[in-house]
């Protein structure tokens, strides 16, 4: 069996209609698509593929959503192509849908997790406040001593989520991103711009839904991982017991060190093969920015679904 790596995407790759041909070709899918409406108590086909009332892009229902095409396609490798869940790791929510596959969380509780994420994060910063920006650029170290050189306690800008060596994303006060923002242009840094998000997640000003995160995490059971993780929070390797609800707590006012996170894996891992289950391409993308020769395998479309289960 080949040896394989296998990345959960995070928020923003939602899209109406993603999964529709998937659950017309396999079944565990749309059954998967059943298992979340009956926990949530909401129509998971009808978000998905029709959207009527503009939800999927707010961040409570963004979540559960991801979650659930994430576990769907997980379950059709794991069917369909006996992949394990031997390697794991995810893009901020990402985490938990390798958790599902890792045993550690049970779906139910996973989604229900994501729900109320994404609520408390919405809470923590009023509409308008936060806000969010990704800079593209080879000025990364540069741009990272200018946010902290520009963030004051009264006008936050961090840099929260380190993607490849050539993307990093800000987030704070709408104000101080978008005012380093400008400053990278007028620099000549990069390319800066401001993200059409109503939260500044990951940044400092999350602490309020981490401290809600705490407390609901701990009535959830986590079980021990089948295999090992990598967190978002430290780059490290976690298995067995080792990983607790302290890690996702810390996720929510952290920056994800993804970039750190495939040097993790390369590290011990550096022949397997490299698989994004989710929708959409983004987390291959930044796989082949960061290492370079690496070909991973997609799974967010029929099409490339099909072309990974043929490599097994």
């Amino acid at each position: 069996m080949t040896q394989t790596i296998l990345m959960f995407s995070g928020q923003g790759s939602q899209a109406v209609g993603m999964g529709k041909d998937i659950a017309l070709d396999f079944q565990e899918f749309a059954h998967t698509l059943e298992e979340a409406s009956d926990h949530l108590g909401y129509d998971m086909k009808a978000l998905l593929w029709e959207d009527a009332a503009s939800q999927l892009n707010l961040t409570e229902f963004t979540q559960p959503a991801i979650l659930t095409m994430s576990t769907g396609l997980f379950r059709i490798l794991q069917e369909r192509a006996g992949v394990l869940p031997q390697v794991v790791a995810g893009h901020s929510l990402g985490e938990y849908s390798a958790l599902v596959a890792a045993g550690t969380l049970r779906f139910q509780d996973a989604l229900r997790a994501v729900r109320f994420r994404g609520q408390s994060m919405q809470k923590a910063v009023p509409v308008g406040v936060g806000g969010m920006a990704a800079y593209i650029g080879a000025q990364c170290a540069a741009v990272e001593e200018l946010c902290k050189a520009e963030s004051t306690e009264q006008d936050v800008v961090e840099s929260v989520n380190f993607n490849s060596p050539s993307q990093l994303v800000l987030s704070g006060h709408k104000s101080a991103v978008e005012r380093v923002a400008k400053i990278i242009a007028e620099r000549k840094l990069g390319k800066a711009r401001v993200l059409p998000v109503s939260a500044p997640f990951h940044s400092s000003l999350m602490k309020p839904a981490a401290d809600a995160m705490n407390e609901y995490l701990s009535n959830v059971v986590f079980l021990p991982l089948a295999g090992r993780i990598v967190a978002n929070v430290d780059a490290r390797f976690y298995e067995k017991n080792a990983y607790t609800s302290a890690q996702l707590v810390k996720q929510v006012a952290s920056p994800v060190l993804w970039t750190q996170t495939l040097h993790t894996l390369e590290s011990e891992f550096g022949s397997a093969q490299w698989i994004e289950v989710g929708p959409g391409a983004v987390l291959q993308g930044l796989l082949k920015q960061t290492l370079a020769g690496k070909e991973p395998l997609g799974t967010g479309t029929l099409e490339s679904l099909k072309a990974t289960l043929s490599k097994f």
